[in-house]
């Protein structure tokens, strides 16, 4: 028997958008040149200087979210839109068209399910504000850290991926830490990322950066902690109870040493403090453990969903 087809991949670009008017004419047009078998799909967030009816013009698609924050325009995306390869990219026209063939490959030949086109490799000649460099820099290491993983960018907004990691992660974040929590999720899960270098572009004089530097660093770093926690709770809860059992040593050893000398309890608030430190670092390793075992058995039962879900059904 002749071999079956390969069903063609249906693949779309996903473009984020708030008041791009500047930069988005130019996105759309360069991906369509690159990759024009790809859909472009826009999804505006609330737009007043005509972006998504510019977009219309060039010929995407555009979608309406009213919720503000890129955290909502990205859970919207992944809900909303049905492919096998998407990707995604800011509209500000700062992120090379010309590597998203670069970028896919990786996914297309099932080497991995999410290519993150990274601004900070060696190879890469990225145009940053120190600020967002430094940022970035500290992210990057923290999570590298936390998570184990080798990752050059955890929060660059050009990605591609295949449709088992978009239908397959639960987004909650709501602004610009989504990016993080798109990787660490993706990290915790066992899914393969891998890294593209791509060069950053400066924004265009008409573009406008939407991050707040502090506010929106203080979200990503709540979020990264939070997630920190969820995903890693022994580790999370045992280093706190580590922490507190090693403050209740130094008063502790003040008031054994005071026993050992005269036989009796001496700095007794000491020896309270200590024992109350003690407890508390003990109590925080107990409840480490006991969420680990938890996220554990919700691990098994989420694979084994995922697995029944995967079954051919029988006609």
């Amino acid at each position: 028997m002749p071999g079956k087809k390969r069903r063609k991949e249906r693949m779309v670009v996903l473009i984020p958008c708030l008041n791009e008017i500047g930069a988005i004419r130019k996105v759309i047009a360069d991906f369509k040149k690159e990759i024009p078998e790809a859909e472009i799909i826009v999804f505006d967030n609330g737009s007043t200087d005509g972006s998504p009816q510019a977009a219309e013009k060039l010929g995407a698609c555009v979608f309406y979210e009213k919720r503000r924050g890129k955290g909502y325009v990205v859970q919207s995306m992944f809900q909303r839109v049905d492919a096998d390869v998407y990707i995604m990219v800011d509209g500000d026209d700062t992120y090379p068209a010309e590597r998203v063939r670069s970028l896919i490959e990786p996914v297309i030949n099932d080497e991995a399910d999410m290519a993150i086109g990274s601004r900070m490799t060696s190879s890469s000649r990225s145009q940053f504000h120190l600020l967002n460099k430094l940022g970035n820099i500290f992210f990057l290491r923290l999570i590298n850290i936390l998570f184990h993983a080798h990752l050059t960018d955890i929060l660059s907004g050009y990605r591609a991926m295949n449709r088992r990691i978009v239908k397959g992660l639960p987004l909650f974040e709501k602004g610009f830490a989504i990016e993080a929590e798109l990787t660490m999720k993706s990290l915790e899960r066992g899914y393969r990322l891998v890294d593209v270098p791509v060069d950053l572009r400066a924004r265009s004089e008409d573009s406008q950066s939407k991050i707040k530097l502090f506010s929106d660093g203080m979200r990503i770093l709540a979020t990264v902690l939070a997630l920190f926690r969820d995903y890693k709770p022994l580790t999370f809860f045992g280093l706190i109870g580590l922490f507190f059992m090693f403050l209740g040593l130094i008063p502790g050893f003040r008031s054994i040493i005071g026993f050992w000398q005269t036989g009796m309890v001496q700095y007794f608030p000491s020896a309270i403090l200590a024992v109350g430190l003690e407890l508390t670092g003990l109590l925080s390793i107990t409840a480490g453990l006991i969420l680990h075992t938890i996220d554990r058995r919700f691990n098994e039962l989420e694979h084994f969903i995922q697995v029944v879900g995967d079954r051919p059904h029988r006609s």
